[in-house]
């Protein structure tokens, strides 16, 4: 009776064990779904339940726990619960360590995890530090030349971006092209998507000449290359274009790309009108910015005759006509004064402005007025003289260029409290504006 009594205990144990089974592959499902949806903090109840009935099943030091520890981990990541998702990463990459070893090849997504959250709270030394251990497991177990390491050069840029230290910064985005060249082979099309993906970078961070090569780079290979994507060639001229146009020195420079681009559009057996009209608006806003008013009146003359070609093209050009649009933007500071070259900015308080203006059929910027500034005084002077020197696209109706009424910015910015007097910052407040522009977003699911 003992044995059929052990035997009955063991069977009724199987079924459970069973029914948890099933319920963590719901769970599991359930998670996947609402994950995928980028529902994260609904997701976030089957994680805790996956890992619990893990942990049920199989015991607390399971290797099947990794799995459902980097998903939690990724989920309170993604609900921005960092300290939490990084405690969970902890526990895994432990866990991980006690069940295989120290350059175990699934260390590196609970590595990444953590430093993620590393640079979420400005850690960058101790991110750099994870992501270099990451890095090299990586190596280890894929080769100096993989792409699974792309995700890791990435996260380190924003660490030294944190660490205001460009060149390193540069490095690992550069590296990933002599990783792709490596990989793929020098002239794959995939070594592309590589090149693009660095003169993004650049133009981020305001390195127009290297920018510039980059593209100059790219267009070397598409040129040459046979049966050449027309997009992608049209978009490197646009960019080397635009690269040039930046810096509103050279105009030759700036518009021969475009018009380069038009001849391989015009050249094609069925010339694309999509992208010519795309080029050819590029090139009157390129002329409008060096203030050739009636060059870029003739350019946008031509996007409209593109009607009569191919009557399907009107709606697009209307709506891209219907609003005047920014051609050469020039920035109201977001800290006023300015401190000297090499002066520390120091303490600040905020401050704003409001400012409506209109646009005439020129695209010039005209009746610029104050409507609100807080404190008062500070930067309207220096805001009034940046907004006459912007330009639009004027917007147009049946081809004819239209002024347009009733513009308005408002600008949030940051007062040096040294350069002004503090009975007038005292009324404003003692909060400083944070720029999280360079802020790392990654997903470190796998």
């Amino acid at each position: 009776m003992l044995f059929i009594s052990g035997a009955t205990s063991s069977f009724s144990q199987e079924n459970e064990d069973l029914e948890k089974a099933e319920l963590r592959n719901k769970y599991q499902k359930e998670f996947i779904d609402l994950y995928d949806q980028k529902l994260y903090l609904q997701s976030l109840r089957p994680a805790k339940e996956i890992v619990a009935l893990t942990r049920e099943i199989f015991g607390e030091k399971s290797y099947r726990l990794i799995t459902p520890l980097n998903n939690l981990g990724s989920t309170y990541y993604m609900i921005e619960e960092y300290e939490l998702a990084q405690e969970v990463f902890r526990e895994c990459i432990q866990l991980i360590e006690v069940n295989s070893n120290i350059i175990s090849p699934e260390l590196s997504s609970p590595l990444y995890g953590i430093a993620l959250t590393l640079n979420r709270f400005g850690q960058y030394e101790d991110a750099i530090k994870v992501l270099d251990r990451a890095l090299r497991i990586n190596h280890v177990n894929n080769g100096l030349y993989n792409p699974d390491q792309i995700k890791i050069h990435d996260s380190l840029t924003e660490s030294y971006v944190g660490k205001k230290d460009v060149k390193n910064a540069n490095h690992h985005q550069s590296f990933q092209v002599f990783i792709s060249k490596k990989y793929y082979g020098i002239n794959n099309s995939n070594v592309d998507e590589s090149l693009i993906k660095l003169a993004k970078w650049y133009k981020r961070t305001g390195q127009i000449y290297s920018e510039r090569e980059i593209h100059k780079e790219l267009l070397d290979r598409q040129e040459t290359r046979t049966g050449a994507d027309m997009a992608s060639l049209v978009e490197t001229y646009k960019n080397l274009s635009f690269s040039h146009r930046r810096e509103g020195i050279d105009l030759f420079q700036s518009t021969n790309p475009l018009k380069e681009a038009l001849e391989a559009i015009d050249l094609m057996e069925t010339p694309d009108l999509s992208l010519k009209f795309e080029v050819l608006l590029d090139l009157g806003d390129t002329y409008i910015s060096y203030g050739r008013i009636m060059s870029a009146k003739k350019v946008y003359l031509e996007c409209w005759k593109l009607i009569n070609e191919d009557e399907s093209m009107r709606e697009a050009i209307e709506d891209r006509f219907s609003k005047p649009v920014r051609v050469r933007n020039i920035e109201i500071p977001k800290t006023y004064p300015l401190p000297p070259v090499g002066e520390e900015i120091g303490k600040t308080i905020p401050g704003s402005i409001s400012i409506n203006y209109d646009v005439d059929e020129n695209g010039q910027t005209i009746n610029i007025e104050v409507i609100e500034s807080n404190p008062e005084g500070i930067i309207d002077r220096e805001a009034i003289k940046i907004i006459d020197r912007v330009i639009y696209r004027p917007k147009y109706s049946e081809a004819e260029a239209q002024p347009t009424e009733g513009l308005n910015i408002s600008h949030q910015y940051n007062i040096r409290v040294t350069d002004i007097d503090n009975d007038m910052a005292e009324p404003v407040g003692t909060d400083t504006i944070k720029d999280t522009s360079d802020a790392p977003l990654e997903n470190p699911i796998e």
